[in-house]
């Protein structure tokens, strides 16, 4: 390995081009290293031509063979190149400067896994601010440097050799960064969150995407974190039944969050309290049906919401 490129960074790429496009150029303009590695697994590259930015020479477009999940995309981008830290970034994410030189540089401590903050990249449009809030609220400015015990999902960076390790069920655990980060946690890793490097996410504006995505990805979040940790009937059932307390569990921790951070105007939260409270059931009842259904369908709804959901700025 010692004359492997030094990072990675591998992002999966669906219908919405143009957004694409956006990231692919933020990433573009701080490569450093001529021998670093951009992989763009393009799984609508039938229907369309290849993106602005991939004929740039340190870019490789893998096409997948057939319609995967985004897990199994992820995946197979690891496996496909040589860097020793792989960067995932999403197609609605924009790197903003200094982003991938202090994510590299976090690496130089005892670290399998690095995140940064998070800010959000269309606030003023419908409901961003509020799922913004309880998806990324953690990791929205202000934050410290140093390590955590949760890290931003989808857009953060692991050593290539700790992916490889978990061997087949590195598909799966893809799906959902939680959970994957879980696991590295229980076996003795450790994650660290780089302040001086900033994202910018895209969130869904409205109610029905709002509730598409918190249904879609818990999905498979549950059925994946079952699997993973080899819950019992007993505590599967268990978990169904103490569930209908999670919404407010989570809606103390959201509003603990912005009482620090001033995410939300306080008149905006209230106003919107009502959807905000239909998103977190919508996340539980995701659970429910992955913990009773397992991930499999699920992964293929929060794959589709994924790479094709639009997602609105403002003037758009």
């Amino acid at each position: 390995m010692a004359d492997a490129p030094p990072y990675a960074l591998i992002m999966v790429i669906g219908h919405e081009r143009d957004r694409a496009e956006k990231s692919l150029a933020h990433v573009l303009a701080q490569l450093g290293d001529e021998r670093a590695e951009v992989l763009i697994v393009d799984s609508a590259a039938e229907l369309y031509p290849p993106i602005a930015g991939s004929d740039h020479p340190q870019v490789t477009v893998l096409v997948p063979p057939a319609i995967q999940d985004f897990g199994r995309m992820k995946a197979e981008a690891v496996r496909q190149v040589k860097g020793k830290i792989v960067l995932f970034i999403e197609d609605h994410v924009q790197a903003e400067p200094g982003w991938l030189d202090a994510m590299l540089a976090a690496f130089d401590g005892p670290w399998v896994a690095v995140g940064s903050q998070v800010k959000n990249a269309n606030p003023d449009v419908g409901l961003s601010r509020v799922i913004g809030l309880i998806n990324y609220g953690l990791w929205a400015p202000p934050v410290e440097r140093g390590e955590v015990p949760l890290l931003p999902g989808n857009n953060t960076a692991y050593r290539r050799q700790t992916l490889l390790d978990l061997g087949d069920a590195l598909e799966a655990l893809l799906i959902s960064d939680t959970v994957l980060q879980w696991k590295l946690l229980a076996e003795g890793g450790r994650l660290f969150l780089e302040a001086n490097a900033c994202i910018r996410h895209l969130h869904p504006t409205s109610l029905a995407n709002c509730l598409q995505t918190e249904f879609a990805y818990h999905w498979p979040f549950a059925g994946v974190r079952a699997r993973t940790f080899n819950w019992s009937r007993w505590k599967t059932l268990r978990y169904i039944l103490l569930s209908p307390a999670i919404p407010w569990l989570r809606l103390r921790r959201s509003l603990a969050i912005n009482a620090r951070k001033r995410l939300v105007p306080t008149w905006q939260l209230v106003w919107h309290m009502p959807q905000l409270i239909l998103m977190l059931h919508a996340a539980v009842l995701g659970q429910i049906v992955g913990l009773i259904r397992g991930p499999s369908q699920g992964v293929e709804l929060f794959t589709a919401f994924e790479l094709n959901s639009p997602r609105q700025v403002k003037g758009g």
